[in-house]
């Protein structure tokens, strides 16, 4: 479809072309292309392209589907109207009609009411409809423009006046003011009038569902009638169940139906005209028309009305039938009752069906309506929460199922409402998780419980809602404020987290969409809580022990810190502060480690909170006391203090100086500083040595602390002291010096003094000390304390926005007259003064000045200053010249210098400390409820390593109120079921045990209602591993002896079938299943009360003196319990059908037996219906439905044989029929009892495969299962046959099914045929009819075609005269005219025949769906879709079936075979052909080419198993068809088989090679077998029409047409099969060929086409190669065929001849040849006719052009003739022929490099010793480039060639 907007015009077109074509061909409808809305879009630009070919084609396609509702709706939407008009001026005046059409149909509105011909056809033989029925349509068309629908309304069905009167009288009673009343009436609902009525009933007359959603609204009260919304609950809940199996069962294509309903339902209704007269049986008597109606054990009722039994027949046209069935002409065929049916329809009365259809419920609508009215039921006590909940359950997978994500977008009024509803029902879901979260704390705890496991389960259903319906994209703009809030709170809910993490992500979702400022917080709540537990994981892995993951540790400790404003748990810093000492203890540390440790405890010394700091500092002085304290000086320990290495470096020591000086921690860094400074002999040398050099960098910054009163400050003095006590060698004298003059600048004069002694002894322990001036007398040192005094400093900076316009040449002779020796001193001072000027301006001189006099000392040290204040990097460098310093010093004693300012910026230390972090906010987290106590839980969960422990180590001391700890209990499922468990053990009344009972099975429901998300704990694996068994088991083991013992074991059973079913995801195999044995046992146990007697009913001791109330209830009670006793046993079931434990399949048997039992004694018979238990009868029958449908139910009861328990089964059950069937009247339309004869007659299908696999010979369920009825000998099956044209579409397949199980015994057959004979047209026409009915589903259907395939089996007799001694009397015709009968297969003959069979195949070949689509009652967007897509859903195995039952219809008489031979054996016996002449051939014909295309294009399945199957049966049943055909006539078979196989045999040699075929190859020989002779026969008949025809040439395009599809034929059939080519080769097929060769030269397609049909002819088959060359069996023996004129002659000529470049023809030519040559006959022609002489005149390629003209011409001539010289070579004598070739040797030698099949030549060549030697003799040896191979494979042939051990050695000379 994409191709229509391709950029090629030639694409474009193709694509155009190819949807016109397949509409025009019906291989697709409008309907199937309606709903692609792009290909109205690629429609309309088709005009905007710059080339615009087949306009009017396309204009007439949109045409055409705009007359399609739906396609006109899309193109409105699409915006066609306006595209259009603009497009119409600018196209042909023609054109513009097309267009103005197109428009007209754009703005016609939608009918409601289908056309005529719409309404689906009345079957085959009906030529019109007539026109005075009134047929109800199959549904409403929603208007267009709903999108937002996947499924609307269901079909439409009539109902009776019965029924309408039943449903009537139901809505009024719910209605009513009696409590007692509405509660029987919802009772009566569930258990039977919604078992008997289809679902959708309710919501095409929604009056009792607006009644049973009133009852919900008044909610819970006081009163009796407060619990009737209980029982609305039910209904309900039933309602949903029953919709969703009727949408999954209109949604299955093989149950899809196209019958209007309900009229033409009855047998005489529903059959064809030519079927109604057919057959009825000659034995029967002239009066029978007459006949009482048949009727079961023994009743009789007058006939009151059609229902296809005897006389239905009857003809207002007087022709009788009384003689037996006829076989009438079209024209005197009497008309059918159903022409005038309209005025016999039992009890249909009037309805307004339009009015009706207007007011039905679409399934969205109840939806939500429902959804809306049981929310709000969400705060009643937990027994009605569970209820609700399971009813929210259902809904919202039938609102998932009818209505998708467009319907927030959608602007219909349809979608709006839905919109509108949606929105109410979530508003009111948060409000329900307002109330239940916010539950005040003075609750009871019992109640909290409540309202804890309502709140989890309103959140699961919650988010299961949103995930169904509301994209998270979409949440913003339409869910409600207080949902989102409620949202917002299930996202901090610790424990929903902990229990559906999966769905919690889901809520997160939703919460970024709406509120980003409440996912905010949730996000910062959760790295909260993980940092809260990396905290914990911590601490626990600090402490433990053995080896560590220290860097993990690390990252933990990283994200504790973090967490450190939330917990606060000081504690571990401890552990950090040691982490860090241990990991820089040793003395080759890892680096790695150093660096990661050393960054979290700057992390922790700099911590913005002050406690944080505060133990940080006091861990570390701690640690440090340790390691340096004088304890150690007795300990003998000298690596004691490597435990403070990790402080010894610069930035650990700069953190404390300069911000834990300064902090409310001074003190405690004050001692850390000290015992570093004083532990000089607590320390290592290396250590000390690295505290020092750590020191120093920040001495600068301990020094501003620097003190004569103060420990520290003078431990700070003593770095700098120069005396001879403190004197070392740590620091360098410039640092000590540098220190000293730093402290002249301090603010303390007693520090300054000090300083002034300390750099003293520097300048006078210099060695110019003496010379050096000024002399430092005692007044000068009495002054050297202020020197840096400065009273009126001034700030001085240097012009550095110019640059100097000085040369630097003159710069340069100013510093070499200051520098000079010789020049005077003044001249020295001028030139100073002069460079300080212009250093002013100047940045790029540096120099070093040594001051030698006093009247150079200002202008130098001006010179100085500009140039360090100028180059940071001379300053720095200057600093450390110890001389320099000392000169500066003295200068500054010398002279009174003017004092300023430092001119630069001084380093100074950061104002915070860079290792600090920023601190997150957690104080609004801890105001906010939701947030506190989620980081509460987080932190109690992570300190007890998970909520397990957390609940199993309770301590006073944990930071959780008792709320939050109930909570948590609440939804942990291994504690929650245990105290459950626990309650149940310790329970001392009822009220305990059933409140314990409904909070499991509430834990059950939301483990079920959370799927597909999975819990942490699923709840049964939880209860597995409990020992709950044991609670329980004692209230099964006892007889319930009260209606409050009864009540309880209702809540047990409830339990345990909500335990025992599982989804389907859960049916995993598992070898132990010790539940199910426990259960197994339990019920098999002898010696206890079992629950299976239960079924029985429940005897209890009651007062004699109850009153009638009392009784009542006792009744609803038990009613309840069998309710939940059957469900409970069905659900045993299942489970047994997927469990593998052993023991389990061993105690299966005796139980299934024991329940068979019971539930035959519950079933109850009475005389009347009236008299029936209806919601006994109904629950027995499921009962009967799962038990019957286990294998071998009956085989392991102790008391009865299989035998009789299948008999008094099968008596039981036609019991139930002939009461609710027969006396109800037979097939009526009515409702009442469909559930019960539906039920009914499945039971029987189970019953007959569990009798005929106890008895496979004898069994029966006729006349001798009812011996014990005196009258059943008259019965026979007559109760069976109109249950085949039933109303209910389940009834029909149940009941042909098992008239199929009973065909399959002859006896059986016999008794269906006694049945029918007062049924017009007999068992044959009634079947036929089903089988044709294009209108019926496909598995109804397939059932017919399976007992017309079991009546086949049957020996018909071939004549009259074998019918004479024939017990088998079936089917028998007569035609009233003539008086001729007809019996056997010459009555299916005619019978067929008239049924026009064989074009209703084709007719429903054509319209069998082969693909794999979904498929849907109503398509998407609510437009009107005709039955055309789901007609096509018929099944495989129905089209498997006709094929099967079209081959019996034109068998002809078989040769003696094993009876295995084939796979349908038994249709071989049947005897003498059904036809005397060729027609018949001919009607079969007419639907192969339909049948063939059907089955071969289908896209065949390549996963599905079962799908693949089917597929394969049916190209096996095609193949048996064809083959009979064929093998009847194959001159009148041949056009139609060739043309069916000619252009769909490619699809079946791709089921070839994938392996598929299975026994299609048994089909498939049986049609070679045959066609290919016919086929080579026609190349005979088409040589002689072309030689006759040879005078008029334009003739001949046909017939070659005709030998192109036979020679494609022949070639597909001899493809890879070597008995076919034997077969072509005693039928001439080379010599018919040969015949045909001069017209085969003048068509190339044709000759392209024979080529490949010799390549596969002749591939592998040396028998063929020799008929070519005119010496094989292919020639008629004594014929003239020289040695000139054979077709290797002719394919030599053509393989030689000039042909150009890539020729296909030439190509197939050679490969031909390729294969001959494996021929003798052929090697020894080509060498007498000297063809291989012409390789060598063969252009070959230049020698660098070798390699690329093989690689871009693959299929050149060179490259043909070495395939040929390859294939020759592996011949001794074919070797022989290219050696003789003077000068190939060389040839091949040359290209072997680069022609691979070259190279092989040569290798084969080289096989042969003595071809060695005549090799290298030839020069092979001169071509030594060969060596040039690298190719592996070349290699392995060049070693074959150096084999030789002479060319061995000169290929090693080569080399060396």
């Amino acid at each position: 479809m994409t191709h229509h907007c391709h950029s090629l015009v030639e694409i474009r077109v193709r694509a155009l072309k190819s949807i016109l074509c397949k509409l025009d061909l019906s291989l697709i409808s409008v309907h199937d292309i309606v709903q692609e809305k792009m290909l109205f879009v690629y429609l309309l630009e088709w005009f905007n392209f710059p080339e615009v070919p087949m306009k009017e084609e396309a204009l007439e396609l949109l045409l055409t589907l705009s007359k399609h509702p739906s396609a006109a709706q899309m193109l409105r939407d699409v915006g066609a109207v306006d595209f259009l008009t603009q497009l119409s001026p600018n196209v042909e005046p023609s054109l513009r009609a097309v267009i103005d059409g197109t428009l007209d149909q754009l703005f016609h509105l939608p009918e409601l009411l289908p056309t005529q011909e719409d309404l689906p056809k009345m079957g085959y033989f009906h030529k019109s409809m007539p026109n005075n029925m009134d047929i109800p349509p199959h549904k409403i068309a929603v208007h267009e423009s709903v999108r937002c629908l996947k499924f609307s309304v269901f079909p439409w069905l009539t109902l009776t006046n019965t029924d309408r009167h039943i449903l009537s009288s139901n809505e009024n009673s719910l209605g009513s003011s009696n409590p007692n009343l509405v509660r029987t009436t919802c009772e009566l609902l569930c258990d039977v009038i919604m078992q008997d009525f289809p679902a959708e009933i309710f919501l095409q007359r929604p009056g009792i569902v607006k009644n049973l959603l009133s009852l919900l609204r008044l909610g819970p009260g006081e009163e009796e009638s407060g619990y009737l919304y209980l029982s609305a609950l039910s209904c309900l809940r039933q309602l949903c169940v029953g919709l969703r199996r009727r949408l999954r069962f209109h949604q299955d294509p093989s149950f899809y139906s196209a019958k209007q309903d309900p009229v033409s339902q009855n047998s005489s209704f529903s059959y064809t005209q030519e079927v109604l007269g057919t057959q009825r049986s000659g034995a029967s008597s002239p009066g029978s028309e007459c006949s009482p109606r048949p009727s079961l054990v023994g009743r009789t009722s007058q006939r009151a009305r059609g229902d296809g039994q005897d006389g239905d027949a009857a003809s207002n046209s007087g022709s009788s039938h009384r003689g037996g069935g006829a076989v009438q002409a079209p024209r005197q065929m009497a008309h059918s009752p159903a022409d005038v049916a309209h005025v016999e329809l039992p009890d249909l009365g009037v309805e307004d069906v339009l009015e009706l259809q207007l007011r039905q419920l679409t399934l969205a609508q109840f939806t939500v309506a429902s959804m809306e009215c049981a929310i709000p039921l969400l705060k009643t006590g937990l027994h009605a929460f569970h209820r609700v909940l399971e009813l929210l359950c259902d809904a919202v997978l039938l609102l998932g199922d009818s209505v998708c994500e467009l319907v927030w977008d959608d602007r219909s009024l349809a979608g709006m409402e839905l919109k509108e509803k949606l929105q109410t029902c979530m508003e009111l879901l948060g409000d329900i998780l307002s109330y239940h979260h916010s539950c005040s704390v003075d609750t009871p705890n019992n109640s909290q419980v409540h309202h804890r496991i309502a709140y989890i389960g309103s959140a699961i259903f919650t988010i299961k809602l949103l995930q169904t319906i509301l994209p998270p994209e979409k949440a913003s703009d339409n869910l409600p404020e207080n949902t989102a809030t409620a949202l917002f709170h299930l996202c901090l809910d610790t424990s929903l987290g902990s229990l559906l993490p999966s769905m919690q992500e889901t809520a997160v979702a939703y919460l970024e969409q709406v509120n980003s400022d409440s996912h905010e917080i949730y996000r910062r709540v959760t790295r909260a809580a993980l940092w809260m537990e990396s905290t914990c994981n911590f601490l626990r892995e600090a402490q433990a022990e053995g080896e560590k993951n220290w860097l993990e540790l690390l990252e933990l400790a990283d994200q504790a810190i973090d967490g450190l404003p939330f917990h606060q748990h000081l504690p571990i810093i401890k552990e950090c502060v040691h982490i860090c000492s241990y990991l820089w203890k040793f003395d080759q540390p890892s680096p790695l480690l150093q660096t990661e440790s050393q960054k979290l405890f700057l992390k922790l010394l700099a911590h913005p909170l002050l406690p944080v700091k505060t133990e940080t500092y006091e861990c570390t002085l701690n640690l440090v006391k340790d390691c340096l304290g004088i304890q150690n000086a007795t300990r003998q320990e000298p690596e004691a203090c490597a435990g403070v290495s990790f402080l010894l470096h610069h930035r650990v020591l700069y953190e404390i100086s300069t911000f834990g000086l300064q902090d409310s921690v001074d003190a405690l860094a004050k001692d850390i500083l000290l015992f570093l400074l004083k532990g000089r002999l607590m320390m290592t040398a290396s250590a000390w040595d690295r505290f020092n050099e750590a020191l120093y960098p920040v001495m600068p910054i301990l020094q501003g602390y620097a003190s004569t009163e103060e420990s520290l400050g003078n431990c700070v003095l003593l770095i700098s002291d120069m005396s001879d006590m403190a004197r070392d060698s740590v620091f360098p004298s410039t640092a000590k010096l540098k220190a000293a003059l730093r402290l002249l600048f301090t603010k303390q004069p007693a520090v300054r003094i000090a300083a002034v002694q300390q750099f003293l002894p520097h300048l006078t322990g210099s060695d110019d000390a003496n010379t050096a001036r000024p002399k430092l007398d005692q007044q000068m040192i009495a002054s050297l304390p202020n020197l840096f005094c400065l009273k009126n400093p001034l700030d001085i900076t240097l012009d550095t926005s110019k640059k100097s316009v000085l040369k630097v040449e003159s710069v340069e002779k100013l510093f070499s007259i200051l520098y000079s020796d010789i020049v005077d001193i003044t001249l020295k001072r001028s030139a100073a003064e002069q460079l300080s000027v212009v250093l002013q301006g100047e940045t790029s001189i540096k120099a070093i000045f040594i001051v030698r006099f006093d009247c150079l000392l200002e202008p130098c040290v001006c010179i100085l200053r500009k140039l360090v204040y100028a180059d940071p990097s001379l300053r720095h460098s200057l600093a450390q010249r110890h001389l320099l310093l000392l000169t500066l010093l003295r200068g500054t004693f010398t002279r009174q210098l003017i004092k300023y300012n430092v001119p630069f910026q001084a380093a100074t230390h950061h104002a915070v400390s860079p290792y600090c972090c920023v601190l997150v906010p957690s104080s609004d987290l801890q105001i906010l409820n939701p947030a506190r106590q989620a980081l509460q839980v987080a932190w109690n969960t992570a300190w007890h390593s998970g909520i397990d422990n957390l609940l199993q180590e309770f301590h006073p001391d944990l930071k959780l109120s008792e709320k939050q700890v109930l909570w948590l209990k609440a939804v942990h499922f291994p504690t929650a079921l245990q105290d459950c468990i626990q309650a149940i053990v310790t329970a001392s009344g009822h009220s305990s045990v059933a409140s314990a009972l409904s909070r499991l099975s509430l834990y059950l429901l939301i483990d079920r209602l959370a799927f597909p998300h999975i819990p942490t704990y699923r709840c049964r694996e939880t209860l597995h591993s409990l020992s709950w068994q044991a609670a329980v088991t004692r209230f099964l083991q006892v007889h319930p002896a009260c209606v409050e013992d009864e009540r309880l074991l209702v809540g047990i059973i409830a339990f345990l079938n909500a335990y025992f079913t599982r989804i389907h995801t859960e049916f995993v195999a598992d070898s132990e299943d010790k539940d199910l044995r426990w259960i197994l046992e339990l019920l098999l146990n002898q010696d206890a009360v079992s629950l299976l007697n239960l079924l029985l009913g429940v005897e209890t001791q009651t007062s004699t003196q109850s009153t009638g109330e009392h009784q009542e209830v006792k009744n609803h009670v038990s009613q309840r319990l069998q309710r939940e006793l059957t469900h409970f046993f069905n659900t045993l079931l299942r489970c047994l059908s997927h469990t593998t434990d052993r023991l389990c399949l061993a105690l299966a048997g005796p139980f299934e037996s024991q329940l068979a039992v019971r539930l035959l004694q519950s079933l109850r018979v009475s005389d009347a219906p009236r008299f029936y238990g209806l919601p006994s009868l109904e629950r027995t029958l499921q009962g009967m439905i799962s038990v019957t449908a286990q294998p071998g139910w009956s085989s392991h009861c102790p008391d009865l044989e299989p035998s009789s328990l299948c008999s008094k089964y099968l008596s039981g059950l036609l019991e139930v029929i002939s009461s609710f069937y027969v006396e109800w009247g037979g097939n009526s339309l009515s409702f009442m009892g469909k559930g019960v004869t539906k039920n009914a007659v499945i039971c029987l299908l189970h019953l007959s495969h569990e009798m005929m696999s106890e008895n496979k010979d004898k069994w029966s369920l006729g006349n001798e299962a009812a011996a014990e009825e005196a009258s059943s000998s008259q019965l026979g099956l007559a109760w069976l046959i109109p249950l085949w044209v039933d109303r209910d579409q389940e009834v029909r397949f149940a009941s042909l099914s098992l008239g199929a199980a009973l065909s399959s015994m002859p006896s059986g057959c016999q008794a269906l045929c006694a049945s029918c004979q007062n049924i017009s047209g007999g068992l044959w026409g009634t079947l036929l009819n089903i089988l044709l009915d294009q209108q019926e589903s496909s598995m109804v259907r397939r059932e017919a075609a399976f007992i017309l395939q079991n009546l086949l089996v049957m020996p018909m007799p071939a004549n009259a005269e074998e019918a004479k001694d024939s017990h088998w009397q079936h089917p028998c015709v007569r035609d009233e005219v003539s008086g001729v009968s007809l019996v056997g297969l010459p009555a299916l003959q005619a019978l067929l025949y008239h049924c026009q069979y064989f074009q209703h195949v084709a007719l429903s070949a054509s319209s069998c769906y082969c693909g794999r689509y979904t498929f849907y009652i109503q398509p998407r967007g609510g437009s009107h879709c005709g039955p055309r897509l789901q007609e096509s859903a018929s099944s495989g195995k129905l089209f498997s079936k006709i094929c099967m039952y079209a081959i019996i219809g034109d068998l002809s008489p078989p040769p003696k075979k094993p009876k295995q031979f084939f796979k349908i054996k038994s249709f071989l016996d049947i005897g003498p052909t059904l036809f005397a002449a060729c027609p018949a051939v001919h009607s079969v014909c007419l639907f192969v080419a339909v049948l063939c295309h059907k089955i071969c294009d289908s896209p065949f399945p390549s996963s599905d198993a079962g799908t693949r199957d089917v597929v394969c049966m049916c190209w096996a049943d095609v193949f048996m068809l064809l083959a009979t055909l064929v093998k009847r006539d194959g001159s009148a078979a041949h056009p139609s088989v060739c043309a069916a196989l000619g252009r769909h045999w490619r699809a079946f040699a791709g089921t070839q090679a994938l392996g598929l075929v299975y026994d299609v190859n048994l089909g498939l020989s049986c049609v070679l077998a045959g066609l290919i002779d016919t086929c080579v026969e026609q190349l005979k008949q088409t040589h002689s029409q072309l030689h006759l025809e040879s005078v008029r040439p334009g003739k001949a395009s046909h017939r070659k047409k005709v030998i192109k599809l036979t020679v494609e034929i022949l070639r597909s059939a001899l493809y890879c099969n070597d008995e076919c080519k034997v077969v072509a080769t005693d039928a001439h097929l080379t010599q018919a060929l040969n015949a045909l060769w001069p017209w085969l030269l003048l068509d190339d397609a044709t000759m392209e086409a024979v080529l490949e049909l010799l390549c596969v002819y002749t591939a592998n088959c040396t028998t063929a190669c020799s008929s070519l060359c005119g010496s094989g069996p292919g020639l008629v023996p004594g014929s003239k065929s020289s040695s000139t004129s054979s077709l290797m002659h002719s394919v030599m000529k053509l393989a030689s001849a000039l042909a150009p470049d890539n020729s296909i023809i030439q190509n197939l030519a050679f490969s031909l040849l390729a294969n001959l040559v494996m021929s003798r006959d052929c090697r020894c022609l080509l060498q007498k006719n000297n063809f291989l002489q012409a390789f060598l005149s063969v252009p070959v390629p230049k020698a660098a052009g070798v390699k690329a003209t093989s690689v871009s011409s693959g299929w050149s001539l060179l490259g043909l003739w070495l395939r040929l010289l390859a294939s020759l070579s592996f011949t001794e004598d074919g070797q022989q022929s290219i050696l003789r070739l003077t000068g190939a040797l060389e040839l091949l030698a040359d290209l072997a490099p680069h022609r691979r099949h070259a190279l092989l030549t040569l290798q084969n060549l080289c096989f042969c010793p003595a071809n060695k030697s005549h090799v290298i003799a030839n020069g092979m040896e001169v071509n030594l480039q060969i060596m040039k191979c690298t190719e592996n494979e070349q290699l392995v042939r060049l070693h074959t060639l150096c084999s030789h051990q002479p060319y061995l050695i000169k290929l090693q000379a080569v080399i060396a």
